[in-house]
């Protein structure tokens, strides 16, 4: 967001944001915050998702989800400087991700297809090379280490 200065009303949008989709989303957080854990997800899918942690993959996108419903609250201005920074971090993810079959879908994925990231699991995995994985995850990860 370097060389253009934000004045109250996009502050003010994101103060809404922040408002309104509490609730929802855990607890509050700034859109700075929510683009740092949502980049921090990614990464951590990209080095390989600990298995340990399989049965919280869907939970823990609660970050992109909220900036999913953050972004007609915010400001014209503010979706622009920030839309390249999630457009890449949305692209690192799809990278590290493959689709759920379409039949092996969680209902929040096949509710709402704008919701790509619900419909896709991590390709490589670190942990127990024996711990259950979900259903949809099909075919396998690969498992790393």
């Amino acid at each position: 967001m370097e060389g253009e200065l934000l004045d109250a009303e996009d502050y003010a949008s994101v103060l809404r944001a922040v408002q309104l989709l509490s609730g929802r989303h855990r607890r509050d957080m700034t859109l700075n915050a929510r683009m740092d854990a949502w980049a921090e997800f990614v990464a951590d899918v990209e080095e390989g998702f600990d298995t340990m942690w399989a049965w919280e993959f869907e939970h823990d996108m609660v970050h992109r989800d909220w900036l999913h419903d953050a972004w007609p609250i915010l400001t014209e201005r503010v979706r622009r400087l920030r839309q390249p920074e999630l457009d890449a971090l949305d692209e690192r993810f799809r990278l590290a991700t493959a689709p759920v079959p379409s039949s092996g879908m969680s209902a929040g994925a096949t509710s709402s297809p704008a919701r790509w990231w619900r419909s896709r699991y991590p390709r490589l995995v670190t942990g127990d090379p024996t711990a259950e994985l979900p259903a949809t995850w099909s075919p396998a990860p690969t498992y790393i280490g």
